[in-house]
Order: C-alpha cells, then sequence, then structure tokens
C-alpha cells in the first residue's frame, strides 16, 4: 500500500484538541477542582518530602527538608525522585504504541505532545520542516529461473498477525521497507555475503566470488545497514537484500515471541539505508535546515544517499534464497566458520554463490517533500535564562515503538508533568531547561539536525548540555554514551536511584552488569591488550563503562556538529523486535518491563541529570574526567594505528602521537586549575556565594561564571572547523561515528582513517592539528 494513501487520524481516540468549543464550561468546571486537588496533592508530597522516611531511591541524597538550600529555594532533586508514576508511564506508552506514527504521516501526535507539555506549565510550540523522505509503494523479491521465467520462490514481505497484540493487526503497519532506498527494479544472480562489512567483501573477492551485477544477501549485524549497501554498490552489486538470522536475534538466542522477547520468522527489520557517517539529516539540504523555500541539491548530488535498491528479509523469506545458493561458489565455512548462521538448524547449508537462478528485487518507491513536526518545550530560567539544558527524543517510529522511540517519548512527557509539578510548588531552574519531541529521526537523525543546523549560533553561545532518551527501555541493562565531562555526574546520580527489584542502586547494577560480563553491547566498547574490554572514557576500571558517542541518535548533531556536550541514557539488553511490528505495547509489559519500574528509574535518572545541570550554583562537569579519558582515546588510537603498520612494537607507533600525548599532558593540567578553583569557590565563597558578604559577592559570581563557562564551553574547542576529511558536516576532532562503522563511535576519526587509507604524511598532519586544538582546548581552561 502507498503510505501516501493512509488517512491521517487520532493514533488514541479518548484525545480531543483542546480547542474544541463542546463543553467549554464543564471543563472550566471540572478544572477548578482538579486545581484544588492538585494544590492538595503537593501540599501531601511537599510534607512526605519534609516528614517522611526516605526511600531507597533517595538513599544517598543529603539530608534535609524540601527547603534546605539556605536560600528559601526548595530541593527539586528531593521533591522530583517521588513524582513519577508508574501509572502514568504506563498511559503515556499505551497512547504512542496505540498505532503506526512513521515520520511526516501523524501531525494528530504532534499535537498530542504539544499539547500535553502545555498542560503542565511547559510553554510548547511545533517546529516544521521539510526534508527529502521516501515512502513505499511497491516491493518484491522473486527467485526464478531466468531462461524459463519459472518462479520458483515469492517473498512474503510482511509480518504474521499474532493473536493478542493488536499493534501486529495495524491496516497502516508498513510493509518490507528501507528508509531513504533508491527506487529501482533489478534482477541478477545472488551472492551471499555474510554481515555485508568491509572485511566480508574483501574475503569474497579473496575467495574469487565476484558482487558485480549481482543481487547481494546479507545478514544483519556488524555494521549499520546503509553501509552494506554502500559496500555492495561499491562492488558493483544490482540490489541488496537484508535479512535477520536467527543466530542474531531469533530463535538461536531463546524462545521467539509471542513466546518469548526474540524474533519470530516472518519479522523484518526496517530502518534506514541512509549513510550518516557523511552527513546526517535531510538528504538535499547538507548544512543548512530544510525550510520550506530552502535551496536543494538535485538528489543524484545528495552523498548521503545509496544508489541501488534494498529491502529487508525474514529469515523465513531469507531461507528459500539460501538453498539456492547451496553446492555453488565456496561453502561459506571455508571462508570462515562466523560466516555461517543459525538456519543450519532447518538444514540450510550457507554457501557464497552466485546462485543459478535469478532474483528479482523491486524497490518503488515514493519520493517527496514532506513536512515533519518537533515539538519544543520551553522552561524558562530564573537566573540565567540565556543559558539552557535540552533533553530530547524522536517521536517517530517504523511500527508501534514501544521501545524505540516510546519509551523514551513515555518518559519525557512524564518529565514535563514532574517539572509542572515542582513549578507548581514555586521552583524555578536556574538555567532554561527544554524538551524536544523529535520527527524522522529514524531517517537519519532528520528533526534533531534541521533544528540543530538552524540555531546553530544560538546553540553554540549558549546550550549547556543535551540529553538524549532514546529507546529508553529496551531491557534491564543501563547503560551510557556521553562525553567524558558527564562522568562524575552520572555516577552520582545513578547512586541515588534504586534498580527496580533489588536492593541496588542503579550505579550497582550498571557497576554489577558491566564487570560480570552481563552487558550485551561489549562490541561498542574497545579490546585492551589482553582481550578484556575496557572503557575509553575511564582510564581505570573500578566504574561502570561510559562509552564514547557516534551516530546513533539525536546528541549527533549536538556533539559532533554544535560542539555541544551530550549524553545518551537508557536500559538496554536483548529485543529480538527491532524495528517490527512487534515492538509493542503488548512486547513491552509481557517481556520487557510490566510494572513499568524501569520507565520509572530512568525517569528519575533522567530528570535528576536535568536537575543538576539546569540548577546547581556550579556545573557538576568534570574536564579532569574528560583528560583522563582522552589519555585512554590515545592508547585506543595507538592500538589501531598499529594494526596498519609494519611497525614491530606499538613504542614505534606511539612516537608518532607525541605531539598528542604531551597535549593530553597540559589538558590534565589545567583540568587541575578548574578543580582548584571549584575547591576556592567552595571554601572561600560557597557554591551560592552565602558565604560571601556583600562587598566579596562580586567576585565569587565572575568566579563562579568563570568555572561554569569554562567547564560548559570546553567542548566547542574540541570542534574544527574544517571538519573530518571527506565528511566535513562532522566537526568534532576527538569522536565520531567510524567511515565503516556508522552508529559506533571512533576516537580521533581524521587521524584514524589516514592510517586505514595508508596515508601517513596525512597522518602526521592530522595528529598535529588534533594536538593543537587540544592545546587550545587547554589554554582555555586557563581562562578567569
Amino acid at each position: 500500500m502507498a503510505l501516501s494513501a493512509i488517512e491521517e487520524k487520532p493514533l488514541c481516540g479518548s484525545y480531543v484538541a483542546p480547542n474544541q468549543p463542546a463543553h467549554r464550561a464543564r471543563i472550566s468546571i471540572w478544572r477548578g477542582i482538579a486545581t484544588g486537588l492538585s494544590v492538595m496533592a503537593l501540599f501531601l508530597t511537599l510534607y512526605a518530602a519534609t516528614y517522611l522516611p526516605v526511600p531507597l531511591c533517595m538513599h544517598d541524597m543529603r539530608s534535609g527538608t524540601a527547603r534546605d538550600q539556605g536560600d528559601g529555594r526548595i530541593d527539586p532533586g528531593q521533591l522530583f525522585l517521588r513524582i513519577p508514576s508508574t501509572d502514568r508511564l504506563r498511559e503515556h506508552l499505551q497512547y504512542y504504541t496505540s498505532g503506526t506514527h512513521v515520520a511526516g504521516i501523524n501531525r494528530t501526535q504532534a499535537a498530542y505532545t504539544r499539547d500535553y507539555f502545555e498542560a503542565q506549565g511547559v510553554g510548547a510550540k511545533i517546529v516544521e520542516y521539510y526534508p527529502w523522505l521516501n515512502y513505499p509503494v511497491d516491493q518484491r523479491v522473486a527467485l526464478f529461473n531466468e531462461s524459463t521465467h519459472i518462479v520458483e520462490f515469492e517473498a512474503g514481505l510482511k509480518e504474521d498477525v499474532i493473536a493478542g497484540d493488536s499493534a501486529s493487526e495495524d491496516p497502516n503497519n508498513l510493509p518490507a521497507f528501507l528508509g531513504l532506498s533508491a527506487s529501482g527494479n533489478v534482477t541478477g544472480q545472488l551472492v551471499y555475503a555474510n554481515y555485508g562489512t568491509l572485511d566480508d567483501f574483501r574475503a569474497l573477492k579473496a575467495a574469487g566470488v565476484s558482487i558485480k551485477d549481482k543481487v547481494v544477501l546479507v545478514r544483519y549485524g556488524g555494521i549499520l545497514r546503509g553501509l552494506k549497501v554502500h559496500g555492495a554498490e561499491r562492488g558493483g552489486a544490482r540490489g541488496v537484500l537484508i535479512y535477520s538470522d536467527p543466530a542474531d536475534d531469533g530463535y538461536c538466542i531463546g524462545k521467539v515471541y509471542p513466546n518469548g522477547p526474540w524474533r519470530p520468522e516472518s519479522s523484518f527489520q526496517r530502518g534506514s539505508v541512509s549513510l550518516i557517517q557523511v552527513y546526517p539529516g535531510d538528504p538535499l539540504t547538507p548544512g543548512h535546515p530544510a525550510t520550506k523555500d530552502a535551496p536543494r541539491l538535485d538528489p543524484k548530488d545528495a552523498k548521503s544517499l545509496n544508489g541501488i535498491p534494498s529491502l529487508p528479509l525474514s529469515y523465513r523469506d531469507a531461507e528459500p534464497l539460501l538453498r539456492a545458493l547451496v553446492g555453488h561458489g565456496k561453502n561459506a565455512s571455508e571462508i570462515s566458520d562466523s560466516w555461517v548462521g543459525g538456519l543450519t538448524s532447518r538444514g540450510v547449508e550457507y554457501w557464497t554463490g552466485p546462485s543459478a537462478l535469478s532474483v528479482n528485487l523491486l524497490n518503488h518507491v515514493d519520493f517527496k517533500t514532506t513536512p515533519i513536526q518537533n515539538i519544543i518545550g520551553r522552561i524558562t530560567g530564573s537566573e540565567e535564562p540565556e543559558r539552557a539544558i535540552i533533553i530530547g527524543n524522536h517521536r517517530d517510529a517504523w511500527c508501534a515503538g514501544a521501545s524505540d522511540p516510546s519509551s523514551g517519548s513515555a518518559v519525557l512527557l512524564e518529565l514535563a508533568r514532574a517539572f509542572g509539578e515542582l513549578m507548581k510548588l514555586g521552583w524555578r531552574p536556574r538555567r532554561t531547561i527544554i524538551l524536544a519531541s523529535w520527527d524522522a529521526e529514524e531517517y537519519s537523525l532528520v528533526g534533531s539536525t534541521e533544528w540543530v543546523e538552524d540555531n546553530i549560533d544560538w546553540i553554540r553561545a549558549d546550550v549547556v548540555a543535551y540529553v538524549n532518551v532514546d529507546a529508553a527501555v529496551m531491557g534491564s541493562e543501563f547503560g551510557a554514551s556521553a562525553s567524558p565531562i558527564f562522568k562524575d555526574l552520572l555516577f552520582a546520580v545513578t547512586k541515588k536511584v534504586a534498580f527496580p527489584g533489588s536492593n541496588e542502586t542503579v550505579y550497582d547494577a550498571w557497576l554489577r552488569q558491566s564487570q560480570g560480563g552481563l552487558v550485551s553491547n561489549k562490541a561498542d566498547l574497545y579490546e585492551d591488550d589482553d582481550g578484556s574490554y575496557i572503557d575509553p572514557s575511564s582510564a581505570e576500571h573500578h566504574t561502570p563503562p561510559v562509552r564514547p558517542l557516534g551516530a546513533g541518535s539525536d546528541y549527533t548533531p549536538f556533539m559532533s556538529h554544535a560542539g555541544v556536550s551530550s549524553l545518551n541514557l537508557g536500559f538496554g539488553g536483548g529485543l529480538g523486535t527491532y524495528h517490527s511490528n512487534y515492538d509493542s505495547y503488548k512486547q513491552m509489559t509481557t517481556f520487557v518491563d510490566p510494572n513499568f519500574e524501569l520507565h520509572q528509574a530512568i525517569t528519575r535518572v533522567c530528570g535528576l541529570v536535568v536537575i543538576h545541570l539546569a540548577d546547581d550554583a556550579v556545573l557538576k562537569l568534570s574536564p579532569t574526567s574528560y583528560a583522563r579519558s582522552l589519555a585512554a582515546y590515545i592508547r585506543v588510537l595507538e592500538r589501531q594505528v598499529a594494526g596498519h603498520t609494519a611497525a614491530s612494537s606499538n613504542g614505534t607507533v606511539m612516537k608518532r602521537f607525541h605531539r598528542l600525548r604531551a597535549a593530553q599532558r597540559q589538558f590534565l593540567t589545567n583540568a587541575h586549575l578548574v578543580e582548584q578553583s571549584k575547591h576556592r569557590l567552595r571554601t572561600v565563597y560557597g557554591e551560592d556565594c552565602q558565604m560571601a558578604g556583600r562587598r566579596r559577592r562580586m567576585n565569587c559570581r565572575k568566579l563562579r561564571k568563570s568555572i561554569n563557562d569554562r567547564v560548559s564551553r570546553l567542548e566547542r574547542h574540541f570542534i574544527d572547523p574544517d571538519g573530518i576529511p571527506g565528511r566535513e558536516w562532522y566537526k568534532h576532532a576527538l569522536v565520531g561515528p567510524g567511515r565503516w562503522l556508522g552508529y559506533d563511535a571512533q576516537v580521533f576519526p581524521a587521524i584514524a582513517e589516514a592510517a586505514e587509507d595508508h596515508r601517513w604524511k596525512m597522518l602526521r598532519q592530522y595528529e598535529k592539528r588534533t594536538a593543537e586544538i587540544v592545546y587550545e582546548a587547554a589554554w582555555f581552561l586557563r581562562e578567569v
């Protein structure tokens, strides 16, 4: 079905737009009653927070009453922890998962989000952009004999309806489809290329198997799906099919849905095949916002788009294709055992091909300029209104999207409600808080990227931090990816929040899971010399891992383009229904978070992070942690470069980075000066200048402003205006998405890519330039 023909309708039947004239008088009466009850409830909450015993989630909070800050201001942290409600979070998720909500399709949900913000006292507006997006019209995958034209197999390309799960029955559910995939109708012999990584294509070539003029079958995993298509296109392939193998997220892992959380045989993974590592956002307006009248590229000149058609497949539809390869080319195990998937349990052998039969791949999509809606809510700060903390998540989904992204959207609404409750008690944050609900993230981080490009001067001047809550609950394993400057704050906050169903804090569980080998995404970390996994953002092994940021979600334009310190938080783990019709409310409440206690815990963590950033007199951001992480980044880089050289020892490689190591040492020295300034402020004046007399208060405020400016603007100094060579939109010199990783992070990307290409002269130039950038950041920390 062409998506353009889908009728837009409210996702929740109980929602009525606030401008409807009916029953206004009765609504006013009930609002008056509700306000009275709300005031009474808030009084009871304040009383409880002041006098009742403190639960585990607050066990690490400083003792005292709700008004113990010494200046008449309430303690928002203590009060906030009691507000998030599992029942409200459940209601929010039910609304967001009540139907498919693809980018640009459901304006009703955007209006609902705006109106909910406003009902909590958070001023909000819809901000529209006009990117170039595509929607499915027709698709086909058929295996046939090209001589006789007899069709041997026709793929279903639809997911089964599962009784009891209404999300699987939605008539608006998408068929097999990949966002920003090229339209085309191609035919060729089939070749199997494992995960479709750069090494996999090299292995095929070494085995004497060509992909030129072929349709390539690859499985999900290893790298971003857009890079699989890109690698095949570079080798001359005509089209790409990406299937979900049961060894990766299906029955080989555990019971499949609806009997377990893993991917059933008809399920396929939708997603985008944009080349996000080149630039995110609207493909036709890189570097500037996609406003209605913006100048646009010709689509053939858009470097973030692949040029050959592609489709996702279920392993039920992939099985006949794999069987057609048996006996043709090389047995995959001859290349590597890692090329053999889980369908061997069904008697399938994995061969490379090319097949004797041909495959027809039809991907007919409709590209058009489509309006999308971001929702921007604002709580204006009381003392530093020009400085802002932004917390955001995307709202669009390929399907119902319970985990991705609607768990994060539920958290965002509950944060708006919690902040609204605090404001009713008279609280106002020192700094402005912005709540952002982005659209079209799934295509290529479009909504957030266009907004950042539209507001780049203000963002670089005044935004303190960006907090991302995409896919907030996908399992029970807490994880964080962030600028290293947040490390101390993250550890402090997670020690204040209970981990559901235990006597642990979130910090305790985070540390236990990472040390005990329970964290499922170890591949995102770097491997130490002894084979163990280390956290590049921590020089020591006694704290949980805080991974560097790549390009996996809406933090990307803030961190990598604007130089705003960013972090991404959530509960992860195994979820086999990712980007399928089965990532549903039913699946969430059956296998992931039945009582919504994980939703409540992540709401508390995110809320406390935002409250600290928005309300602390002195920002709890640590340049010392950054400096120590930088040393670990350099060690990672040296190991990576060693793999691309004929050097006989790491010592030989390390000499190449003596400038970078010296710059890091200077950076650490100057970071300690900031800590000394913080100590002087606390001991001489008090963080809120409460120990300073009238004459000394100006000096205190000047010192405090200097500290806050240095730690909040430090990230800007790692921005290289020239950008990463070949990918100039990405401007962070220390970290960015890997050229052949996509979502995952690469430290010192310009240097690492010069090594990959064996451009040693350029490597030395990039190392010198990066060292200069680190020195400049170090001297910035000395400014008072």
